[in-house]
């Protein structure tokens, strides 16, 4: 039997540029400073100094909170050239749009020329250092010399115009290779069958040669063999190149191959094989609970080869919460398709509520049972004898008074609301410059104590996103928090609200609550 490979694609990429080896930095910003010369009276320094206002970088000295921007340690500006050897995609990596905005505008005025660029290529990602940090504060400390890296090219990739079109050549050599490579007796072996993905990870010396392969499959052997194929890929043509000197360079990526066969009896095997294994992954999940056989009953074998699952979701569950009369309401399913959802629904209804056998009823609680899974790309009907229960957080009594979990959220979601955006208002809009719409947001969780932690802000500058750290810092602990199947645990919040020249626009709150099981 020979499975036949079909190569999808790659679905995740991603690369760094590793130190060169006649000289042993700590870090990669002692690295970048090697080359780069930062320097706090260089010409492009002194620019900036007139240009950036010392509130945007250092706003936040009025609450010395852990910051956003501390933790970058360096901001920096990335630029790329066309084939005119004009400049375009100009990127601050700073946290705050403000600063962001004010930091490209300045470089967009500032004459080129006087960085002394020997290499103006669109292959190349160009790098300025702008600032750095110093104790608690950010200070302008600009690079004398600008970094330019360069990815590694491959056999038929040498007349590529631009740093994109290169790494996507890149990509495609490596996956085709590993498609066209991988052992089809080794793929029998592990019994694979379907979409498999292949984490490949390895380094590119300064000689062009592959090393530290370090791959993942579904299986030990298939990683074996996935570390012995990456290793026959071919000595690059030009290894990675920072300011001109070859560097070392790590490659990592996801190719997904599709793994299909006649053969029945290897198709037996293999779903033998994955049963198996779903066994151990879902020891809850039971083919023969009475809500899984009700189902079995309704939804036939090609509607369920035709269930479409959310994206990232590997579960369709059904979720519910009662009345003050004890009758299920509020019947959903997490399905995007109307028509799944309204037939799961009704498979449901005919289905009898006392068999369930929830003894609580409180309409507080949200219920939920999983009813079609995914694993390995096999759906199945399977369910669980009990279902997860779901309390959301209680932020107050008179939260408490809610009939439902829905009004429960949207009655923590009504507190925060106006406890941020009141002081918003009152303190903190016309700390920005900025005009046109400005979107501030704010994540924290609250833990099984139900005190609020971890609290995190996204803001135009750093004065506004520590003053917003602040005040959901200085929210006292909710009267309740979450619980889920009766143990207290932490969940975790987003919101996001925008102003328009100073006018509070409708809040928006853009999450879901989430909890950890």
């Amino acid at each position: 039997m020979k499975p036949f490979l079909f190569l999808l694609c790659s679905l995740y990429s991603a690369i760094c540029f590793s130190q060169t080896d006649y000289k042993a930095f700590n870090d990669k910003y002692e690295e970048f400073a090697f080359y780069a010369k930062p320097n706090k009276t260089n010409k492009l320094s002194k620019y900036f100094e007139k240009q950036i206002s010392s509130k945007l970088v250092n706003g936040y000295d009025t609450y010395k909170t852990n910051d956003n921007i501390t933790s970058l340690k360096t901001i920096s500006l990335t630029f790329r050239f066309d084939e005119q050897n004009k400049i375009k995609n100009i990127i601050v990596n700073s946290p705050y749009s403000e600063l962001n905005k004010c930091i490209q505008e300045a470089f967009k005025n500032y004459d080129i020329e006087d960085l002394n660029i020997s290499e103006k290529s669109p292959l190349n990602t160009y790098v300025l250092q702008i600032l750095s940090s110093e104790g608690d504060k950010m200070v302008i400390n600009c690079s004398t010399h600008v970094v330019y890296d360069r990815i590694p090219i491959v056999k038929d990739c040498e007349s590529c115009k631009d740093k994109y079109k290169l790494y996507n050549c890149l990509n495609k050599q490596i996956s085709e290779h590993v498609a066209n490579t991988i052992s089809p007796i080794e793929i029998k072996k592990s019994k694979q069958l379907g979409m498999i993905n292949l984490e490949v990870k390895f380094l590119i010396n300064e000689q062009g040669i592959i090393e530290q392969i370090d791959c993942k499959a579904p299986t030990d052997s298939l990683t074996k063999e996935l570390n012995r194929v990456v290793g026959l890929f071919p000595k690059v043509k030009i290894p990675a190149t920072r300011n001109g000197k070859p560097i070392h360079f790590i490659y990592k990526t996801t190719v997904s191959l599709q793994i299909d066969t006649n053969d029945e009896k290897y198709k037996e095997e293999s779903l033998k094989y994955k049963e198996e294994n779903l066994k151990l992954i879902d020891t809850l999940l039971n083919l023969n609970s009475e809500l899984a056989i009700h189902f079995k009953n309704y939804l036939n074998p090609e509607e369920l080869t035709k269930v479409v699952f959310p994206s990232g979701q590997r579960d369709i569950y059904l979720s519910f919460n009662f009345n003050k009369n004890g009758n299920p309401i509020n019947i959903k399913t997490n399905s995007n398709l109307p028509e799944l959802n309204n037939r799961l629904i009704e498979i449901f209804k005919k289905y009898s509520f006392e068999k369930l056998n929830i003894r609580s009823t409180n309409i507080l609680e949200s219920y939920r049972y999983p009813i079609i899974v995914k694993r390995f790309d096999t759906k199945t009907i399977k369910s669980t004898d009990k279902p997860t229960v779901f309390i959301p957080p209680i932020f107050d009594k008179n939260c408490g008074k809610s009939k439902s979990p829905e009004e429960l959220s949207d009655c923590l979601d009504q507190n925060i609301k106006e406890i941020v955006v009141g002081n918003f208002k009152n303190n903190i809009r016309h700390k920005t410059t900025l005009t046109g719409i400005i979107r501030i947001s704010c994540h924290f969780q609250i833990d099984a104590n139900g005190n609020i932690i971890n609290v995190k802000a996204t803001a135009p500058n750093p004065l506004i996103c520590n003053e917003l750290e602040q005040i959901i810092k200085n929210i006292p602990a909710v009267y309740k928090p979450a619980f889920l199947n009766g143990k207290a645990i932490k969940t975790s919040h987003n919101y996001s609200y925008r102003f328009n020249n100073g006018k509070i626009d409708e809040f928006k709150n853009l999450i879901r609550t989430y909890y950890k099981r």
